[in-house]
């Protein structure tokens, strides 16, 4: 497998390219001509000399000059199909974590559903004909001014069929982007209708009605509607384009043979300037009948270019030792879009081989915090360390989580825990599996730690696959440990077994943070951080934190009255 393209060297090696594209079609446009001066050579030079020897030599040298032709446009193509190919394998990784890191986002920021797509769209056009034919418009000029050094009024009329040409190409993408806006509007109504039926947790029987079916169907059938109509006009555009450059043909050898009538003009002229007006306006008919597909192309690009540049780039992890304390200081967290903070935290330490319970009632926070400890949500402000190191630059292996929604991706559970590191040793999988309490379980299944996840995963229980998400982030000795409601579908053994692992990860000296609403989950934490709206309420050992909100509670609510 080729090592990926990085961003330096893709430009590159995309500059050579893009280099042999501008030569290859140069020498294309120019062997354009070969045909036109073939035929002036035939009217006014075999013709008229009756030389069948001349003939002859003149076309080998056309066929042999064609032949070339044909090689020439071959690597052209190729050349462009490969320049397509390296951008998107240059750019996809990047795209691909920027996608996710912006679904992470609070809200998820809507253009990383497009991300993808804007760039499958721009490989697809760099490799198309609309792509060469772009390539090929400064030509047009250049053949317009020899139709005009031929004759005046042979370039004047090449000029307006061109200005029409482009006229109806901008009416015709005018007509269809509002068809397409359509279009997209009414498809992605629909699509959000279906991911909300899907979406785990909903009411997937509500979608069963006949309403809320007719209610999809109507989206999806505006959508076809519009994208018919968009079809049509396409298909109309490029009818009247080629249409319209054929009968410039005939109008330029009608308007030749009229030249050589007056004496102005020889009959190969004439000939040769229709043959060369066809290949001018080329270009311009291809791009005429698929503007559509080259502005969809430069849109998904500018779109693409604007999303990568907000979402930034990954920082690089650094090598080394993470030993040390968790340190947060000024943590704040404002949602893509909003003004007023979601999470503010003044700051705390953690030191290694300590545990903190993060506590508050629902939708303080809690969860949100653990996410922007895990990675996947970036503070808007504050300085998050890991030791002398910020967390940011932590690589993603050394720190586990276990999100408050754990869901399995395809493979087998052994790579689940090792987190689909290649050539994972086995005894380490099965390590963190013990940990996690989850051996019994695996071992249990028809092919153990082979075990598929996809499609049999919703089969499995949910305390086990519980548990196989504590392996997960167990495995591969994380210096921080990050777990996001651990304690879900935990019967009362694996409890114990999940207080077992902790003083184990303690003991090895991680630092470990836990989210919980059960007291259960904290018994085996040392400080608590307690949460209130989003701010930072208390923090401290365990035991004096809940002995200050046993406090507040008792002044709160009077003695010998309910709460």
């Amino acid at each position: 497998m080729p090592n990926r393209i990085t961003a330096g060297n893709w430009t590159a090696e995309l500059r050579g390219l893009w280099l042999a594209v501008l030569v290859f079609g140069a020498v294309s446009n120019l062997l354009i001509l070969t045909g036109p001066i073939f035929m002036l050579q035939v009217y006014d030079r075999v013709l008229t000399g009756r030389s069948t020897a001349t003939l002859i030599v003149l076309f080998a040298l056309v066929a042999f000059v064609y032949a070339m032709m044909a090689g020439i446009d071959t690597a052209r193509a190729q050349v462009m199909v490969r320049i397509g190919a390296r951008t998107r394998h240059a750019l996809e990784q990047r795209v691909f974590e920027a996608s996710l890191r912006a679904r992470l986002r609070d809200p998820p920021d809507p253009r990383a559903a497009m991300a993808m797509q804007d760039l499958d769209t721009v490989q697809r056009v760099l490799g198309s004909t609309v792509a060469q034919a772009a390539f090929d418009l400064p030509w047009t000029l250049v053949f317009l001014a020899i139709l005009y050094a031929v004759h005046p009024a042979l370039g004047w009329l090449a000029v307006g069929g061109s200005v029409v040409l482009a006229v109806q190409a901008f009416a015709g993408h005018l007509a269809q982007r509002r068809l397409l806006g359509d279009a997209r509007h009414e498809g992605a109504a629909a699509d959000q209708l279906q991911a909300a039926i899907e979406n785990e947790g909903s009411d997937r029987v509500a979608g069963l009605t006949p309403d809320v079916i007719a209610r999809w169907l109507g989206h999806r059938d505006h959508a076809l509607a519009a994208l018919l109509r968009t079809a049509d006009g396409s298909v109309r555009s490029s009818a009247l384009a080629r249409t319209f450059r054929l009968f410039l043909q005939s109008a330029t050898l009608a308007l030749g043979a009229w030249l050589v009538l007056q004496e102005q003009l020889s009959p190969g002229l004439m000939v040769g300037a229709s043959i060369l007006l066809g290949r001018a306006l080329a270009p311009v008919e291809q791009l005429a009948a698929h503007w559509s597909t080259l502005h969809a192309a430069l849109t998904g690009w500018r779109r693409l270019d604007a999303f990568l540049r907000a979402t930034g780039r990954p920082v690089e992890p650094v090598l080394g030792s993470f030993d040390g304390a968790l340190s947060v200081r000024g943590l704040v967290v404002v949602p893509q879009g909003r003004r007023e903070a979601v999470l503010r935290l003044h700051g705390f330490e953690v030191s290694p081989g300590r545990a903190l319970g993060v506590i508050g009632p629902g939708g303080s926070g809690k969860s949100l915090f653990a996410r922007v400890l895990a990675g996947s949500v970036p503070p808007s402000a504050g300085v998050l360390r890991q030791g002398q190191v910020p967390l940011s630059k932590v690589p993603v292996n050394r720190i586990g989580f276990l999100p408050q929604r754990f869901g399995l991706l395809p493979g087998t559970i052994a790579e689940t825990i090792s987190r689909h590191a290649p050539g994972a040793d086995p005894a380490r999988i099965e390590a963190a599996a013990r940990l996690a309490g989850a051996h019994p379980g695996i071992a249990a299944l028809f092919a153990g730690y082979e075990t598929p996840t996809a499609p049999d995963a919703a089969h499995l229980p949910g305390g086990l696959l519980q548990r196989i998400g504590l392996a997960r982030a167990y495995y591969g000795d994380p210096a921080l440990v990050v777990l996001d409601e651990p304690n879900a579908h935990l019967d009362a053994d694996a409890q114990a077994a999940f207080n077992t692992a902790i003083r184990e990860l303690k003991a090895r000296g991680a630092v470990i943070v836990i989210t919980a609403l059960r007291p259960a989950s904290i018994s085996e934490c040392d400080d608590l951080l307690v949460l209130d709206g989003g701010v930072q309420t208390g923090f401290g050992p365990r035991d004096i934190i809940l002995r200050q909100m046993v406090r507040n509670h008792v002044a709160v609510v009077p003695a010998g009255r309910e709460p």
